[in-house]
């Protein structure tokens, strides 16, 4: 009888100690969800990040080619102009007077010239006939080569001057738009100072934008440019990478590089000197087999292999009620994008893949 008290005691004791691990195990114990995302056909995309400025496309600079005081402008900022119409006019007065003095320079050389040639030609007749020396003969070339010399030189002078007075009146080169006039009347020009910026049109927008050099390898001439304004924050403009330039630019140590972008402005929204924050697509592929990217990061196992910067194995859903719903499967991928990965083995339409796991208790 004692004996069966003793067993109950301990009975008792081991159904507490069976209770308490349960309960307190129980307690502690972590439950695990896993989200997995449905593999589809899509497209991949994968773009760089940039900024840049808006500029006029093929602008002209008209330059002052003489010296002087601006008489007259005739034209306006934003004016559209045709070809050959007058801008402006430099005042002419100063070089009409050495117009003058050059042209009656020109005048007695000319003479002087036709005096020389005449006393060579005398001189010559007489030479055969042996009536003078031949050095008689040689001193009447000299002077008229002298005098021939003198008139290309003045005949030069007037040439010059001629050009420096046709220059004093400044035409538009082409059909355009004026955006910029640096001088006003009364102002003076210098050789050389700019006078007027024209654009053949505002239809068509040049982007420059930089890139840094850890994306300049995957940057091409005829990549897509999307971009957009601060004036217009909700509206995406597009253009297309017309070079890549390779001069670095530095500054404070960071090396960016300079691509030229052109894009259509037909609504005439984009003004120059605009700042422009834009996205480069490097690469791009649609309707291929795509994963999101957080397959590829996501390890719910502890092996040091799950962290890999470059894992080429994700985990695919099994469909098994275990404490592990998947298994890793090998793939082989293409493009990274910016959300997705290609995936071009390994997996097929309608797989499931983890993308994620959380530890609840």
């Amino acid at each position: 009888m004692q004996n069966k008290k003793k067993i109950a005691i301990y009975a008792g004791i081991v159904v507490i100690i069976l209770a308490g691990i349960f309960f307190f195990g129980s307690g502690n114990s972590k439950k695990r969800e896993y989200t997995f995302s449905k593999v589809g056909e899509g497209e991949v995309k994968k773009t760089i990040s940039v900024t840049g400025t808006l500029n006029v496309l093929d602008p002209v600079v008209l330059l002052s080619k003489i010296n002087g005081i601006i008489e007259k402008v005739y034209t306006d900022f934003n004016k559209n102009v045709s070809k050959g119409s007058l801008l402006l006019k430099i005042d002419e007065a100063a070089i009409s007077q050495k117009v003058m003095k050059i042209s009656a320079n020109l005048d007695s050389v000319k003479l002087e010239l036709a005096s020389a040639q005449r006393e060579l030609e005398g001189k010559r007749n007489l030479y055969r006939d042996n009536l003078i020396s031949k050095k008689a003969m040689e001193t009447a070339e000299i002077q008229y080569k002298t005098a021939f010399s003198n008139y290309k030189r003045v005949q030069l002078d007037y040439e010059l001057a001629m050009a420096e007075k046709k220059s004093a009146r400044v035409y538009a080169p082409i059909n355009g738009i004026v955006i910029a006039l640096y001088k006003k009347n009364n102002e003076p020009a210098v050789v050389n100072q700019p006078l007027v910026l024209l654009a053949p049109t505002l239809k068509k927008m040049s982007l420059t934008i930089n890139i840094d050099e850890s994306d300049i390898g995957n940057v091409k001439d005829g990549q897509i440019v999307y971009f957009s304004v601060s004036a217009f924050p909700d509206k995406q403009f597009r253009g297309v990478i017309k070079q890549v330039r390779i001069n670095p630019v530095q500054n404070r140590g960071v090396v960016t590089y300079e691509a030229e972008v052109t894009c259509e402005n037909m609504d005439l929204l984009l003004k120059p000197g605009m700042t422009a924050t834009a996205t480069v697509e490097v690469s791009k592929k649609e309707k291929t087999i795509r994963v999101p990217n957080q397959a590829f990061i996501v390890s719910p196992d502890s092996d040091s292999e799950n962290h890999s910067s470059k894992r080429n194995f994700i985990y695919l859903k099994t469909g098994v009620i275990s404490d592990k719903p998947y298994k890793k499967v090998k793939v082989s991928t293409g493009i990274i994008g910016d959300m997705f990965t290609e995936v071009k083995s390994g997996l097929k339409s309608g797989d499931e893949v983890l993308i994620k796991f959380e530890d609840k208790k």
